[in-house]
């Protein structure tokens, strides 16, 4: 008898879309691993399986997301024929698709967090992903400065108001806070983010 294929990554992939619609449709507060099992069209066994409760879901979510989206930039950031200027302008485009097809699961996690404020995986989970964020940005920054694109005199500050300003934005939206086209956002945003770093647009 030829042994059984091992489908753990597909089922895995598959409890995660389900969640990202679940948590979407209904919040994290209201959606029960039930409704994401029923989603995904797995029984509540399979489900916790593979996680054991909606907060490890929830965690592998969050992931899966923001690991997809720190490989797209670090592709941003290791290109040796781009410079500071087109690194900027192709990390702006990696934001505005990336965080446009995540913008709604933003609004959710801010609601989950706020119930697990004080959570110590929660707050593991943020130093963990947040801060090659911003050594990343920080990174494209310096190297502005060095070939005399930039115009920016605290990297450190600049940094981390840019940053905070793509993810106001996507939160904003996300939340329903905004209710504007998201790409006239991005527009503004880019806009702003080039003024701050003393770049005309390109």
């Amino acid at each position: 008898m030829s042994p059984k294929p091992d489908v753990s990554a597909e089922r895995k992939q598959q409890i995660l879309e389900a969640a990202v619609t679940c948590f979407g449709r209904q919040g994290y507060h209201l959606t029960k691993m039930d409704d994401i099992a029923a989603e995904a069209g797995l029984s509540k066994g399979s489900l916790y399986w593979y996680f054991n409760s909606k907060k490890a879901l929830f965690i592998g979510l969050f992931r899966e997301i923001m690991g997809q989206f720190e490989q797209v930039w670090e592709a941003v950031i290791a290109d040796e024929n781009s410079s500071a200027a087109e690194k900027i302008m192709n990390t702006l485009a990696v934001f505005r698709s990336e965080f446009k097809e995540f913008a709604s699961f933003f609004g959710v996690m801010m609601e989950a967090w706020s119930q697990t404020l004080h959570d110590d995986d929660v707050v593991e989970l943020m130093d963990q992903f947040y801060q090659p964020y911003v050594n990343m940005m920080r990174q494209i920054i310096e190297q502005g400065i060095a070939e005399n694109e930039f115009r920016v005199t605290n990297v450190e500050a600049t940094t981390l108001v840019l940053l905070s300003m793509f993810d106001g934005v996507t939160l904003a939206i996300g939340m329903g806070i905004f209710n504007y086209d998201w790409d006239a956002l991005f527009d503004a945003v880019t806009e702003v983010t080039l003024r701050a770093l003393g770049v005309e647009q390109v």
